[in-house]
């Protein structure tokens, strides 16, 4: 029966169906055939998916983004990237990461980044020359950023799956996040060199100095919310009230957040927490009917007879999950799979903050992964783009986020260095 429920969720999800209905409809047709399983178990374990006090971070964080965004913010971060390191070779698509990965230490949130940053880059790339598929595949992978780059509402579901600390996957996402970004930039170079693409002028240091002072109310809020968790001040959570005062706040110092937009702002931010809360409660009771059914178990047995190098292992892991993030939102693999992988990762000894920080980069990777790369569709779809342009275009920069991937799986202090350094 749990072969038949894996294929009807397949299918569900290959025909188009949205993956919160595909995992309902697959676990309620599971509990529908078993005997000793109430309808009721359904509700209950969507209820209790959802009934953590550290999630209450995710609406939290969503909220404070869009009152930074409403604040006029993100044009801020775009002209400090632009006046920063806009004259490199490569140019609008540096700028872009850059922006991207600023934008990532304000909301967590991948989409916002691609819309926010893609609305405002995407044509001024195209009118400058840039191939579209270009502009399209450096916004989408640069987007990848906003769940690595602290705070970030993927660690927060992760951390309510496996009861790990919010504060660790926090510290431990700052250094893949930054190099993610740094590996974007390279491949931006490159294929800048290589087509010709114009440069933007050189800023004077007093313009770079400017764009600084009026973007450092948007540098601040990271700095803030870490700090306090670092500090003890307060948790993670608490922080996410924290980053909305300080949204509000900024948002009305800058002049530029109206008392008519708020109405906009909670509605925007309330529809995206929602819609990540349903994936993830159908996701969790999906994933509760594989861990009953003894799948981790007889997955681990699989994984033994394949090899014993738990390097080898947990290469075949981010393989499996690239090829599921082809066709599952982030928000719907961690819930699956993170209860069914955790005993493997034990059982081979990996590193289990080195495992959270990887397998987050690899799921989120999978928002730029057709068919249901989301961060594909948002791009292209400002661009004006043919999907599958975008998605050719998009084959190097996805390669550029593995190699950053890789290097995290083979150089554990990169993701292990700063947690064990502050002791947090």
């Amino acid at each position: 029966m749990i072969a038949i429920m894996i294929i009807v969720f397949l299918v569900l999800i290959l025909i188009g169906v949205p993956i919160a209905w595909g995992t309902g409809l697959a676990t309620l047709l599971y509990i529908q055939s078993s005997d000793n399983i109430p309808i009721m178990l359904l509700a209950q374990r969507m209820f209790k998916a959802s009934d953590s006090f550290s999630l209450l971070a995710i609406p939290l964080f969503m909220l404070a983004g869009e009152f930074m965004n409403g604040g006029g913010i993100t044009k801020r971060i775009v002209e400090l990237a632009s006046k920063w390191v806009g004259h490199i070779t490569g140019s609008l698509g540096h700028v872009t990461v850059l922006a991207s990965m600023l934008f990532a230490s304000m909301s967590g949130s991948s989409a916002a980044s691609a819309a926010s940053i893609g609305g405002m880059l995407i044509p001024t790339m195209k009118e400058k020359g840039y191939d579209g598929g270009y502009a399209v595949a450096v916004t989408a992978c640069s987007s990848v950023l906003g769940p690595i780059i602290p705070p970030s509402i993927a660690f927060v579901v992760y951390a309510s799956l496996t009861g790990d600390s919010i504060s660790q996957l926090f510290l431990g996402g700052i250094v893949p996040g930054i190099l993610m970004g740094l590996c974007l930039m390279v491949l931006c170079y490159v294929i800048a060199k290589k087509n010709g693409y114009p440069v933007e002028k050189k800023a004077t240091w007093k313009e770079r100095f400017e764009a600084l002072r009026h973007s450092i109310l948007a540098i601040l809020m990271p700095i803030i919310i870490l700090g306090g968790i670092m500090t003890g001040i307060f948790t993670a959570t608490e922080a996410g009230c924290v980053g909305v005062v300080y949204g509000i706040i900024v948002g009305f110092i800058t002049k530029e957040l109206k008392l008519k937009n708020i109405p906009t702002i909670l509605l925007n931010a309330a529809k995206t927490t929602s819609a990540i809360m349903v994936i993830m409660g159908t996701s969790q009771v999906l994933g509760w009917i594989l861990v009953s059914a003894q799948v981790p178990q007889k997955l681990t047995t699989a994984f033994l007879q394949v090899s014993d190098n738990p390097t080898i292992v947990f290469l075949l892991i981010l393989l499996l999950i690239l090829f599921l993030g082809c066709f599952m939102v982030d928000a719907a693999i961690a819930p699956i799979m993170v209860p069914l992988l955790i005993p493997i990762v034990k059982a081979y000894g990996i590193n289990l903050l080195q495992f959270g920080i990887v397998f987050n980069m690899m799921t989120v990777a999978g928002g730029v992964t057709p068919p249901v790369g989301n961060l594909l569709y948002i791009s292209s779809s400002i661009a004006d783009v043919p999907i599958m342009k975008a998605a050719k275009a998009t084959i190097p920069f996805l390669g550029a986020l593995i190699i950053a991937m890789l290097l995290c799986v083979f150089i554990p202090p990169l993701v292990t260095f700063i947690p064990g350094l502050l002791g947090s």
